[in-house]
């Protein structure tokens, strides 16, 4: 989609005389109930710090991803635009060759255009070959890991002097961090170091340099917990326990993995103390969200009172907690109750930086600051659209779904559709066959589908992805939109 201007750099609206600071926090696998300020928040969660920050914000309560899994998430986030338009529906691989590909420009090259400084800390996932990685997509400065995700204690690190990335022998969990284009410095790592408690050394670090610049900076917090494997800190175990009492988990795994999610939280007090201390805390936007809906399928993530969870197109997969934090940003601390998407922060961020898009450069999100503020719909009757393939060696199918303001219509793929009432019916409960505006609604998605592009990879050969795309004559378009008269029009 082709955006108007103002849409694009929102000057249908007053800039602020001073450009704020962006500080992106990017938690991996996330579920909906495990931070506490959330409505349905389970009770062994406890995340004051956060919860503080998102009290004084403003909350969505319905802010959606355009992907139910990693990678092709954040490649949504950095191009603005649906992963299949380019082929990256799916994760990359360990030691794949592939990447997001270099003709989408990311909106951290367009604020670094903008002069703000860019930083990203922690995962990555958008390619690890030279010409993907984040020293040459418009950061300044990276550290952290390129694959999907790690190890939490450096004991289990794989040293440099052990490496050979060209062997690929080593699980990419357990490769050396980098730093820019140069594996990081392992000082301290016989201490057996916790690499949520690495990260954000390094986030304050980077706020402590880059406060002291009179241009402002983007700092792209890309935490990987609470990403499996689940691994806490015994401290953080005990103190939960202590803190919490009969409150906290029983389930061991359960409680690691609240204890992976209070890290976080420790490292976000941490942070917001070094803003203050620099003296840019009031002009900091936060921006803060999950990548995708908490894994459910041997993992310990709540999604409550959601349908599923990541790596499906019910709300658990693709609706996540999300608010923004800014002080001087006129910001209404409330909940605001409209369909946003993380599309939209390409548009916005360049707005708020008085940036530039680059010239033909598609984009799927909108600039929404202004309805935020005005605390109004942002996308009145305008659709958001998902998709899952499920190439499966017994029959490939296309999970699938549309959101229009409340209504929401699903299908697994089989070409069955049902409409739900997001409004009344959050959790998905109440599947109807009919429902309001079905074929024009099915026709709009069809539509979009037929903008789709083969993937461009795979994730792990081990699944049998690409070989079950081609037997089952993926993505089969037909078979997804067999209800509506319009069908046949993708192939």
């Amino acid at each position: 989609m082709q955006l108007s201007d103002e849409q694009v750099t929102g000057n249908n609206q007053a800039q602020p005389a001073k450009r704020p600071n962006i500080l992106l926090v990017l938690l991996d696998d996330l579920g909906y109930a495990d931070l506490g300020y959330m409505p349905h928040s389970e009770p062994d969660i406890y995340t004051p710090s956060i919860d503080a920050l998102a009290q004084q914000g403003t909350r969505f309560s319905q802010a959606y991803v355009s992907h139910a899994y990693c990678g092709p998430s954040r490649a949504g986030i950095m191009t603005g635009r649906y992963q299949h338009e380019f082929g990256s529906q799916f994760n990359l691989a360990d030691y794949s060759v592939h990447g997001v590909p270099t003709s989408e420009t990311f909106f951290s090259t367009v604020l670094k255009s903008a002069d703000y400084s860019t930083g990203l800390v922690g995962k990555w996932h958008l390619g690890e070959e030279p010409e993907y990685r984040p020293n040459v997509r418009g950061f300044d400065y990276f550290y952290g890991m390129l694959g999907g995700g790690h190890v939490y204690h450096t004991k289990d690190f794989v040293r440099v002097k052990d490496y050979d990335p060209a062997a690929k022998s080593v699980w990419l969990y357990k490769a050396p961090l980098m730093e820019n284009d140069r594996y990081a410095s392992e000082a301290g790592y016989d201490n057996n170091l916790y690499i949520t408690d690495m990260l954000t050394d390094v986030a304050i670090g980077y706020i402590e340099r880059e406060s002291a610049k009179p241009n402002p900076f983007f700092l792209f917090m890309s935490y990987n917990a609470p990403h499996t494997p689940e691994e806490a800190k015994e401290e953080d175990i005990a103190a939960l326990k202590q803190i919490l009492g009969d409150k906290a988990a029983q389930d061991q795994k359960r409680l690691t993995y609240t204890a992976m999610v209070y890290a976080v939280d420790r490292g976000m007090k941490r942070i917001v103390e070094k803003l203050k201390q620099t003296g840019v805390y009031e002009d900091t936007l936060i921006v803060f969200l999950s990548d995708n809906g908490g894994r459910i399928n041997n993992a310990s993530a709540r999604n409550t009172p959601l349908k599923m969870g990541k790596t499906s197109v019910y709300e658990g997969g693709v609706r996540v907690p999300m608010f923004w934090h800014w002080p001087n940003g006129n910001l209404p601390k409330t909940t605001y109750d409209h369909p946003v998407s993380a599309l939209d922060f390409y548009p916005t961020f360049t707005a708020l930086a008085q940036g530039k898009i680059p010239q033909n450069k598609q984009l799927d999100g909108k600039n929404i600051l202004s309805a935020v503020r005005a605390n109004e719909n942002a996308r009145v009757n305008e659709a958001l659209y998902f998709m899952m393939h499920l190439p499966t060696t017994d029959g490939g199918l296309n999970q699938t779904a549309i959101v229009l303001n409340d209504n929401k219509w699903f299908t697994d793929g089989k070409g069955d559709w049902q409409f739900y009432d997001l409004a009344n019916d959050i959790s998905e409960q109440h599947g109807q066959p009919f429902g309001p505006d079905k074929q024009a609604m099915l026709s709009e998605l069809e539509q979009w589908a037929c903008g789709h592009i083969r993937p461009q990879w795979f994730d792990s050969s081990r699944y049998g992805f690409e070989a079950a795309w081609d037997k089952n004559n993926m993505p089969n378009f037909p078979k997804t939109f067999s209800q509506i008269s319009t069908q046949g029009k993708c192939k």
